[in-house]
Protein backbone atom coordinates (compact mmCIF):
# COMPACT_ATOMS: atom_id res chain seq x y z
CA UNK A 1 0.00 0.00 0.00
CA UNK A 2 1.40 3.39 -1.00
CA UNK A 3 1.05 6.27 1.42
CA UNK A 4 1.16 9.40 -0.70
CA UNK A 5 0.64 11.90 2.09
CA UNK A 6 3.72 12.69 4.16
CA UNK A 7 3.48 12.74 7.94
CA UNK A 8 3.85 16.24 9.42
CA UNK A 9 4.54 17.15 13.06
CA UNK A 10 1.18 18.89 13.42
CA UNK A 11 -0.63 15.62 12.61
CA UNK A 12 0.02 14.47 16.17
CA UNK A 13 -1.83 17.39 17.76
CA UNK A 14 -4.65 17.94 15.27
CA UNK A 15 -8.00 16.24 14.74
CA UNK A 16 -9.72 15.49 11.43
CA UNK A 17 -12.36 13.13 10.11
CA UNK A 18 -10.11 11.13 7.79
CA UNK A 19 -7.27 9.15 9.35
CA UNK A 20 -3.83 10.68 9.33
CA UNK A 21 -1.15 8.77 7.41
CA UNK A 22 0.66 7.68 10.58
CA UNK A 23 -2.52 5.97 11.77
CA UNK A 24 -2.83 4.11 8.47
CA UNK A 25 0.86 3.16 8.63
CA UNK A 26 0.39 1.76 12.14
CA UNK A 27 -2.61 -0.27 10.94
CA UNK A 28 -0.56 -1.63 8.04
CA UNK A 29 2.27 -2.61 10.39
CA UNK A 30 -0.16 -4.39 12.71
CA UNK A 31 -1.55 -6.38 9.77
CA UNK A 32 1.93 -7.22 8.49
CA UNK A 33 2.87 -8.50 11.94
CA UNK A 34 -0.12 -10.82 12.09
CA UNK A 35 -2.49 -8.75 14.23
CA UNK A 36 -3.03 -9.00 17.95
CA UNK A 37 0.00 -9.21 20.22
CA UNK A 38 2.30 -10.31 17.39
CA UNK A 39 1.22 -7.34 15.28
CA UNK A 40 1.75 -4.94 18.16
CA UNK A 41 5.21 -6.37 18.83
CA UNK A 42 6.13 -6.04 15.15
CA UNK A 43 4.89 -2.44 15.08
CA UNK A 44 7.09 -1.61 18.08
CA UNK A 45 10.09 -3.30 16.43
CA UNK A 46 9.61 -1.29 13.24
CA UNK A 47 9.20 1.99 15.10
CA UNK A 48 12.38 1.29 17.06
CA UNK A 49 14.30 0.33 13.92
CA UNK A 50 13.08 3.48 12.17
CA UNK A 51 14.31 5.76 14.94
CA UNK A 52 11.58 6.05 17.59
CA UNK A 53 13.47 5.39 20.86
CA UNK A 54 10.53 5.76 23.24
CA UNK A 55 8.28 3.07 24.67
CA UNK A 56 4.53 2.83 24.18
CA UNK A 57 3.80 5.17 27.08
CA UNK A 58 5.33 8.22 25.39
CA UNK A 59 2.84 9.78 22.96
CA UNK A 60 3.98 10.82 19.51
CA UNK A 61 2.74 14.36 20.25
CA UNK A 62 5.43 14.76 22.90
CA UNK A 63 8.14 14.53 20.20
CA UNK A 64 6.27 15.39 16.97
CA UNK A 65 9.32 16.14 14.80
CA UNK A 66 10.99 12.84 15.66
CA UNK A 67 7.69 10.98 15.22
CA UNK A 68 7.09 12.49 11.78
CA UNK A 69 10.66 11.67 10.70
CA UNK A 70 10.23 8.09 11.93
CA UNK A 71 6.89 7.56 10.21
CA UNK A 72 8.08 9.12 6.95
CA UNK A 73 11.04 6.75 6.91
CA UNK A 74 8.67 3.81 7.36
CA UNK A 75 6.24 5.26 4.79
CA UNK A 76 8.92 5.39 2.11
CA UNK A 77 9.99 1.79 2.70
CA UNK A 78 6.54 0.21 3.04
CA UNK A 79 5.81 0.50 -0.67
CA UNK A 80 8.73 -1.72 -1.69
CA UNK A 81 8.83 -4.06 1.31
CA UNK A 82 5.59 -5.90 2.00
CA UNK A 83 7.10 -8.68 4.14
CA UNK A 84 7.97 -8.13 7.80
CA UNK A 85 11.54 -9.43 7.54
CA UNK A 86 12.38 -7.39 4.43
CA UNK A 87 10.98 -4.21 6.00
CA UNK A 88 13.05 -4.68 9.16
CA UNK A 89 16.15 -5.45 7.06
CA UNK A 90 15.63 -2.30 4.98
CA UNK A 91 15.28 -0.20 8.13
CA UNK A 92 18.45 -1.70 9.55
CA UNK A 93 20.43 -0.85 6.41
Amino acid sequence: MAFDEAVHPDHFSTLRRTPFPHTLIEQQLMQMGGGGVAGSTFRKQVLLAAGWPHDGLVPFAKHPQLASTTFNRIRLLLDGHNQPDTLLAALAA
